[in-house]
């Protein structure tokens, strides 16, 4: 069932759109379980061979030019001083490990890199953005190493908000064990850049971009590029019942490309609160309940070149259109070329999904359905390969789905 939820990142509550209770692992999306008036129980649509998909990727950081005449630092007193000074500039970091008590803060737009790609280490956060200042803030080639909340914003190892549009991360590593709620936390996406980031073992999420306002409308849209998450999930998977656990949150108008999301608690890619017109291209999920979750409110957004699997149930779910939250959540959104081999259901447009396209799509092990579509409304899908789906199994369902476990 998709409500307003409550997230709580560390030290601060945050308002998201979030499935409360729906779709933990081995749960189906809501709505009556009654059949569909004036439709068959499923369908044989034609099974169209397809070559084999081609997905590129994810490229691992990688080096680069440090600025002349920078700022150089080598202790954290000095990075801290630094980045108080009141100017905008570059300041590069020694190789050696930098601690604080608090979260570092970049309030002036400072660019900040390691004079040696992963060589200065950070046992705290930092954050990007202030009330007001200058944009373009960056961090490139650091490794992040944090153990302690206190020592993030609201949960985040880097979180960028407020003043910090045209913020960039590039060439970074996230690493929480498992104590850390996210990795990347971006409330202000106008023009973030994120690219060649590895982010593992938080509770929440890997990477999240998300302004928190169903009506946001970006004028310049973020762009995600080579992003490795793998290891988000609570002591309990699924334990967050929808809210979270997810490698990559996505609630923007922005392009990705070139991700991989594995081993997540709930899902591998979540999409919705003003998620309009977006791009997701090349995309690896598996070793999770669900591979990507549609959500409110996803719209006009592709998703394609996608490999999803084996090791998933429920490879892409529409959440339902809850009346209480006005429209669908899956409104002219296209899945296309993609190989989803999944143990219950490739693709389930749950209850009132719009104008959603499925075609050129590769399903193989599902036993229930390849497709689902259940009380959708103008629903489309054609030129798919269902020839390595369980015999038992149906290529399209209009039947609600009766769930799966992972």
């Amino acid at each position: 069932m998709g409500v307003i939820g409550r997230i709580s990142t560390g030290a601060g509550a945050i308002a998201l759109l979030a499935v409360v209770g729906a779709l933990a692992a081995g749960q189906a999306g809501c709505g009556s379980a009654s059949g569909v008036r004036g439709k068959p129980a499923s369908t044989t649509p034609p099974s169209v061979a397809l070559p084999p998909l081609s997905v590129r990727l994810a490229a691992a950081p990688a080096a680069y030019v440090v600025p002349r005449n920078a700022l150089r630092v080598s202790s954290s007193a000095e990075l801290a001083s630094a980045l108080a000074d009141g100017r905008r500039e570059a300041i590069v970091l020694a190789p050696g490990i930098y601690d604080y008590p608090r979260p570092f803060s970049d309030r002036d737009g400072d660019q900040i890199f390691a004079s040696r790609l992963g060589r200065s280490v950070l046992r705290a956060g930092i954050a990007l953005g202030a009330n007001s200042g200058p944009s373009g803030a960056l961090v490139r080639g650091i490794r992040f190493d944090v153990r302690d909340p206190a020592k993030t914003l609201h949960g985040a190892i880097i979180h960028v908000w407020g003043s910090a549009t045209r913020a960039a991360v590039l060439d970074t590593w996230l690493t929480g064990h498992g104590a850390i709620d996210a990795g990347l936390v971006v409330r202000q996406p106008e023009g973030f850049v994120g690219r060649r980031i590895v982010a593992t073992g938080f509770r929440s999420y890997g990477v999240a971009v998300d302004p928190n306002d169903v009506h946001y409308r970006a004028r310049l849209p973020f762009s995600l590029r080579d992003i490795a998450v793998s290891h988000v999930a609570r002591a309990v998977p699924g334990s967050s019942r929808g809210t979270a656990e997810a490698c990559l949150w996505l609630g923007s108008t922005g392009n990705v490309n070139r991700v991989s999301a594995r081993r997540c608690g709930v899902t591998g890619i979540w999409t919705g609160t003003a998620n309009r017109r977006s791009l997701i291209d090349n995309a690896v999920v598996d070793r999770t309940p669900v591979g990507i979750y549609i959500e409110h409110f996803t719209t006009g957004t592709n998703f394609q070149h996608l490999r999803i699997g084996p090791s998933v149930s429920r490879g892409i779910n529409a959440e339902w259109a809850n009346p209480a939250l006005g429209r669908a959540a899956s409104v002219d959104n296209v899945i296309q070329d993609a190989s989803i081999r999944t143990a219950h259901v490739g693709v389930y447009l749950d209850q009132g999904t719009t104008r959603t396209l499925v075609r050129r799509c590769t399903f193989a092990g599902q036993t229930w359905a390849a497709i689902g579509d259940y009380v959708g409304d103008g629903n489309r899908y054609y030129d798919n390969d269902f020839r390595g789906i369980a015999p038992s199994a149906a290529r399209v369902s209009f039947q609600h789905d009766p769930g799966g476990t992972h």
